[in-house]
């Protein structure tokens, strides 16, 4: 996660609105206009989640621009094709308090009549609670994530907490995708539950219908048809524990020596997990793929998932893999926990515990009338509680109730 130096922002008090608000959304005319601001554009879960839905939000309702604060626009692309053509507008930042890009998100949001902004992360939280006082622009934070960076106690975490209680201060309401997560800030960060909603992340209902079945997912991957295949997909981060699910493959490889591991994912871990890899001496049987644009092919060829994650919010990446009734073997955490219900939608193992993780995947392996009814059941979870369609349902009623009332 990025973080926010001493980032001046005048308290919301001081600032004053310069266009008014509409009192009411209109029930028909022109859609109104929503911000996506974001810090980065790359494909990250953050990222991703907003990519799959903006399509699933009436276009008679609801029109969307997006800009990015700093880094390479990895997904300019796809978000276009998700704006009507509209190419995401990056703001050039140079360091986090560079506040020549306050007056750039401001002239964006007059130029294109913006009615809400919408921040993802932190330094577009910050950016954009400016903004949106500065223009008179209704404001929704979104959390994603129980940061371990939230709760560290060094000389960063005054200041960090100053900025985050003035956007919080400044947003009409602030979306958390779990209601773990929802704790967790609000004994870490005093966030004000009064202006709270939770909307999970949401996964494609048709996923699993695109997805092909496992032998032929095989085949066009060129993997071997027989023995046992486990994955994981995300980012290779610290965050993401990939280096304790190499740590339990070992013992994977004892019981089952025809076993495979694929990491898919691209990050700043690679070179160390890499090595971890060779210096376990595994390596011959764990497949790095790098980024890939076939991530339902790869679910779909694996028998049972691994997630090690150490903190999340409400991970896209799980959620996908239940939707196609993968078993799954997952870190207990905030968020996870509410998808994973241990010995119902999957099991789930402390944090960094090799030898759990090593034997609940053993468990799965050696019980496959257990693993399919684990994965069944993951299945039903993700398709009553986060099909996107629901979500991006919830997001429009969060907006229509926004604009609709006076802060």
């Amino acid at each position: 996660m990025k973080r926010a130096a001493a980032l001046h922002v005048p308290p919301a008090a001081s600032l004053r609105r310069r266009q008014p608000v509409l009192a009411t959304l209109p029930a028909s005319g022109a859609p109104r206009r929503v911000l996506h601001l974001l810090s980065t554009l790359q494909r990250g879960g953050t990222e991703m989640a907003l990519l799959r839905l903006l399509p699933r939000m009436d276009p008679a309702c609801w029109s969307f621009r997006v800009a990015w604060l700093h880094g390479p626009g990895d997904l300019v692309a796809p978000f276009a094709a998700a704006c009507g053509g509209v190419p995401p507008e990056p703001l050039g930042l140079r360091f986090k308090a560079d506040l020549r890009v306050l007056p750039r998100i401001v002239r964006m949001a007059r130029r294109e009549h913006i009615d809400l902004i919408q921040t993802h992360m932190d330094l577009a939280d910050y950016y954009g609670a400016a903004a949106a006082r500065l223009t008179g622009s209704r404001l929704v934070s979104i959390r994603q994530n129980a940061d371990e960076f939230r709760t560290r106690r060094t000389w960063k975490r005054p200041p960090f907490l100053a900025l985050e209680h003035l956007s919080y201060a400044a947003a009409d309401a602030v979306v958390a995708v779990s209601e773990g997560l929802v704790d967790f800030l609000a004994r870490a960060e005093r966030l004000p539950r009064h202006k709270t909603v939770v909307i999970p992340n949401g996964v494609d209902e048709m996923i699993a219908a695109r997805a092909p079945e496992r032998s032929a997912a095989r085949r066009t991957l060129g993997w071997p048809a027989a023995g046992p295949v486990l994955g994981s997909v995300g980012r290779l981060a610290e965050q993401k524990g990939h280096r304790y699910l190499l740590l339990a493959f070992p013992a994977i490889l004892a019981g089952h020596p025809e076993a495979r591991l694929v990491l898919a994912g691209e990050g700043p871990e690679r070179a160390a997990l890499e090595a971890e890899a060779r210096r376990l001496g595994i390596d011959g049987r764990v497949l790095f793929l790098g980024h890939r644009d076939d991530v339902a092919t790869i679910l779909a060829a694996l028998d049972l998932f691994a997630f090690p994650s150490l903190w999340e919010g409400m991970p896209m990446a799980l959620l996908e893999a239940m939707s196609l009734a993968l078993p799954v073997v997952a870190a207990r955490g905030v968020g996870v926990d509410e998808a994973v219900t241990d010995g119902v939608t999957g099991l789930l193992v402390a944090p960094r515990d090799v030898e759990g993780t090593a034997a609940a995947l053993l468990r799965l392996l050696r019980d496959p009338a257990e693993a399919a009814r684990l994965g069944d059941a993951a299945r039903c979870r993700v398709h009553e509680r986060y099909a996107l369609g629901r979500v991006a349902d919830q997001f429009d009623r969060l907006y229509r109730r926004v604009l609709g009332g006076v802060r």
